[in-house]
C-alpha cells in the first residue's frame, strides 16, 4: 500500500508541475500600439488665427495717422488700457481757438484708428510731448507699462486737471 501511495503522490506531483508550467507562467499580452493614420484634410478654409496686437504697435499706428493731419508736425502715443495719451507737435501757424479744434480732430482720428480706445487725452505742451515720447520708446523697447504708471498718472493730471 505504501508503494501505491508513493506512486500516486509522484503522479499527482507530476500532473501539478505539468499544469503549472503550461498555464501559470504565460507572458502578459500587451495591446498592440495603434497606428497613426493621417486624416485627409477637408477642402474647407481654416479660420485665420487672431494674434494679439501689441500696445506699442497700436500706439504707433495711431501716432502715424495723427501725424498725417495737416496741422500736426509729429505725434507720439501711449496706450494704457482703453486710454490713449497723445502728444502732438503742432505747426507754428496753429494758435488759440484753432488749437482746440485741432485737438478735437486728433481725438476723432484716434477713435477712428483704434476702436478699442474709449478715452483720449491730447496735449501740445512740448515738455509733456517729450515725456510721452520717452514712455512710448521705453514700452517699444520692451519695458512693462507698470514701470511708467506714476509718470502716466502725472501726465494725465496735467492734461486734464479735473480728472
Amino acid at each position: 500500500m505504501k508503494k501505491a501511495r508513493n506512486i500516486l503522490l509522484i503522479l499527482l506531483t507530476l500532473i501539478m508541475a505539468l499544469s503549472i508550467s503550461l498555464t501559470g507562467c504565460k507572458a502578459t499580452k500587451k495591446p498592440s500600439p495603434t497606428r497613426y493614420t493621417p486624416t485627409t484634410p477637408t477642402p474647407t478654409t481654416p479660420a485665420p488665427v487672431k494674434r494679439p496686437v501689441l500696445q506699442s504697435t497700436r500706439a504707433a499706428k495711431i501716432a502715424t495717422n495723427v501725424a498725417k493731419l495737416p496741422e500736426v508736425n509729429k505725434a507720439t502715443v501711449v496706450i494704457s488700457g482703453n486710454t490713449a495719451i497723445v502728444g502732438i507737435d503742432m505747426k507754428a501757424s496753429v494758435q488759440g481757438t484753432h488749437e482746440t479744434q485741432v485737438k478735437k480732430k486728433v481725438e476723432k482720428t484716434v477713435r477712428d484708428t483704434d476702436k478699442g480706445i474709449k478715452n483720449v487725452s491730447v496735449t501740445s505742451d512740448p515738455d509733456l510731448y517729450k515725456r510721452i515720447d520717452n514712455i512710448a520708446k521705453g514700452i517699444a523697447a520692451g519695458k512693462p507699462l507698470s514701470e511708467f504708471t506714476k509718470q502716466i498718472t502725472e501726465i494725465l493730471k496735467r492734461i486734464t486737471p479735473s480728472a
